[in-house]
């Protein structure tokens, strides 16, 4: 999980977690977790993608983060 190496990325991820909670329960599935189809709407609905991001670094941010649950 190269994201994991980034010490800046962590202390970001930490800072805002409770503050995306609200976001998170939007975006996912009626059982309470988020899947691509979510995270695609997120990221469409924030201007991240296309704009910023193309699908495969979403791709790559969604199954990294996924692999934390």
């Amino acid at each position: 999980m190269e994201i994991l190496r980034d010490e800046h990325m962590v202390e970001l991820l930490g800072c805002v977690h409770r503050s995306l909670l609200p976001y998170y329960a939007f975006y996912a599935n009626t059982k309470g977790l988020m899947n691509f189809e979510g995270f695609s709407r997120f990221c469409s609905d924030f201007g991240i993608f296309p704009d910023v991001l193309s699908k495969v670094k979403i791709m790559k941010f969604f199954y990294t983060l996924s692999n934390f649950y």
